[in-house]
């Protein structure tokens, strides 16, 4: 059986992967740990943002049933409005969401590529 064997590694490329698995497992860390940030402070910031639209709303229902004199109407307004807003955005979400977040993460991967690719260049110019 092929997994029965067991290589034998010098000593320096055994420290050289024991110190790339940790490299990975705290590359792995920090990429989850800023993931949950993010996860956290988008559901904090919807919170948030729900209750605020929602007294936001009752206030302009209140000022709009002033000008037409019913607040039934007013609601009906406000809330079409509302739609209004969901639909676009919807229809925008790719211009608006999709390809900020796509160039974000691009971004970030070919930083990381770059500065990678940085130190092992400063590493050959050590070695010269």
């Amino acid at each position: 059986m092929i997994g029965d064997k067991k290589i034998k590694l010098p000593e320096e490329e055994r420290e050289l992967l024991g110190l790339l698995s940790r490299y990975l497992k705290l590359e792995a860390v920090d990429k989850l740990s800023v993931a949950t940030t993010f996860v956290v402070v988008a559901l904090v910031m919807f919170a948030l943002g729900t209750c605020a639209l929602f007294f936001l709303s009752a206030g302009l229902v209140k000022s709009i049933s002033v000008l037409v004199g019913d607040e039934a109407l007013a609601n009906y307004i406000v809330g079409g409005s509302l739609l209004l807003v969901i639909v676009l955005f919807y229809a925008f979400r790719v211009r608006l969401v999709e390809n900020r977040v796509v160039a974000a993460i691009s971004a970030s991967i070919l930083r990381a590529e770059t500065e990678e690719g940085n130190e092992n260049m400063e590493d050959d110019e050590d070695e010269d």
